[in-house]
């Protein structure tokens, strides 16, 4: 079912509209929620909290893309469901992922609101300018939080071959942030 479809069923209200979004997303939704969290029950949870997040929204949001909307909302209480199961711990496959740009994101930047807000904007401008292979695997490990081996199988390459391209990446990335002066070299 199309976006705008999904979202004209959340604005009447309509049970089928939970069941839409499943169709849609609940795939995309479910893994990246247990690459977050690494169990199933609690994967299963954010996702079931993401369509209730969703439809408490809409209305009166009506996002456009819905995707990146739903995405955004899932994976942001994946996040908070993680932090809550951790607590000052640092397990989880996703912290992985996170700990790969450590050199690459300035320390402190994103518990500031306004920097972090700066931030992401030129991490998306750096994303921009990347060919779309690399961009789709950049966000398939640091945004959904896929393994090197989901990444390497979903972009036919190997394990490898996609590790070495991330880390190209993450220094082209620091280089940029460093050239906006967001790093210090």
């Amino acid at each position: 079912m199309e976006d705008h479809k999904i979202i004209s069923l959340l604005w009447q209200r309509a049970e089928r509209a939970i069941e839409a979004l499943r169709e849609r997303f609940g795939k995309r939704l479910m893994m990246t929620a247990w690459n977050i969290l690494g169990v199933w029950q609690d994967a299963e949870e954010a996702v079931d909290d993401t369509y209730l997040a969703v439809w408490n929204t809409i209305p009166p949001k009506n996002p456009d893309p819905l995707s990146g909307y739903v995405y955004t909302t899932g994976r942001n209480i994946s996040l908070d469901r993680l932090k809550y199961n951790t607590a000052q711990k640092r397990d989880g496959r996703y912290a992985l992922s996170i700990d790969e740009l450590a050199d690459c994101i300035p320390s402190g930047a994103l518990e500031e609101t306004v920097e972090a807000r700066e931030l992401g904007q030129a991490i998306d401008h750096f994303l921009g300018k990347l060919s779309p292979d690399n961009r789709r695997l950049f966000l398939r490990r640091y945004w959904f939080g896929d393994s090197l081996d989901q990444i390497s199988a979903g972009l036919k390459i190997r394990p490898n071959t996609a590790a070495v391209r991330l880390k190209r990446i993450r220094q082209q990335l620091k280089e940029y942030l460093i050239g906006e002066g967001y790093l210090d070299e």
